[in-house]
């Protein structure tokens, strides 16, 4: 049968794979954490410096009422860093200002948890896509012939 030394083999084991079930499950949540980075250029929305760049980042399953910061990083304009709270839901919805940002094709985007980023980073990636473009004088034009 079993005696104490079996059994304290079993109960080890049993205790291994709790702890690797609990790791496994709470760092498998954390890498299904997706984000969606898009761009949009304003064209004709600074004549004089260039056309700007909203770059939009949507992050959903983080923590309740938390402050993150995203890092953005364009190809060839300056970084910029937005920080704001997710919502009741959990969701990260902000948006990046780049002015002149049509230089840039690729802007890469780095999330971290709290006021900066110095925090853990919870997410990397990027627009994947060139930006496409708006043009302010023809959201104009078309808003005058709907009338």
């Amino acid at each position: 049968m079993y005696n104490g030394s079996n059994l304290a083999v079993i109960l080890y084991l049993v205790m291994f794979a709790a702890l690797f079930i609990s790791y496994y499950t709470a760092n498998t949540f954390a890498q299904d954490i997706d984000m969606d980075v898009k761009c949009t250029v304003y064209e004709h929305s600074d004549d004089v410096n260039g056309n700007n760049v909203d770059v939009r980042i949507l992050m959903m399953g983080l923590k309740v009422n938390s402050d993150y910061t995203a890092h953005v990083i364009p190809e060839h304009n300056p970084p910029t860093s937005v920080t704001t709270k997710s919502d009741s839901d959990g969701i990260f919805w902000v948006i990046a200002k780049i002015p002149n940002g049509e230089k840039s094709m690729l802007f890469n985007v780095n999330v971290y948890e709290g006021n900066n980023t110095d925090g853990r980073l919870v997410s990397s990636g990027d627009d994947d896509a060139p930006c496409y473009g708006i043009s302010s004088r023809l959201s104009t034009s078309s808003a005058t012939t709907d009338s």
